[in-house]
């Protein structure tokens, strides 16, 4: 990544901005900084949600072959969990340490409830559900492929593997954890969505 890439330009091109604003002078140099580090927090966490839930999950669904799109979700789905929960985090601290210094003079507890929500379920999404899903997919890939099947582009088709009661078991199991995955998801990108439009709020009064 740091040779072969040009994303070590981008960090040093983040981080340029980043000195160039914290040079301002400013009275409030300590709750500015975490202001800005609140910020940042939730709106990494919303873009990152819009662009795995709208734009990326869309486009690979509907462009790979179904066991191609697997394997990249295989590879995203526990590093997205594991960020998200992170910047839940550090949004909910960075907000709760920003309220210290200003005496919880403007404090919304519906914005701290949003926040822990969205860490809690993240995190429990990472640490229960990320695994058992991939497992029930890697032995579900491994039956289609010896079938011949997991070719096909935005649909499943499964052939004789209807007929296979230990493949229709394990199909139910993937689409359980898938669903209560999906489910939390969209929990958390409403939450995002609400806790953004707080911060709107801040903004504006």
């Amino acid at each position: 990544v740091v040779t072969k890439t040009t994303q070590p330009f981008h960090i040093a091109l983040a981080a340029v901005m980043l000195l160039t604003w914290l040079s301002k002078p400013s009275p409030n140099a300590s709750i500015r900084l975490w202001r800005a580090l609140y910020v940042g927090a939730v709106a990494t966490h919303l873009g990152a949600q819009i662009w795995m839930t709208l734009v990326s999950g869309i486009v690979l669904y509907f462009t790979l072959p179904r066991h191609d799109f697997g394997r990249v979700q295989t590879v995203l789905f526990p590093l997205y969990y594991a960020f998200n929960a992170a910047m839940s985090l550090i949004g909910l601290f960075a907000y709760t340490r920003t309220q210290y210094l200003s005496n919880f003079e403007h404090i919304s507890w519906v914005q701290v409830a949003l926040l822990l929500a969205m860490f809690s379920i993240e995190a429990f999404i990472r640490l229960r559900l990320v695994r058992p899903m991939i497992r029930a997919k890697h032995i579900k890939t491994q039956m289609e492929e010896a079938a011949g099947g997991g070719q096909e582009i935005g649909q499943l088709i499964l052939g004789e593997l209807a007929h296979c009661p230990r493949y229709m078991r394990i199909l139910r199991v993937f689409r359980m954890y898938h669903s209560s995955i999906a489910m939390g998801t969209m929990i958390t990108l409403g939450c995002s969505l609400y806790s953004t439009m707080i911060l709107v709020d801040s903004i504006c009064t």
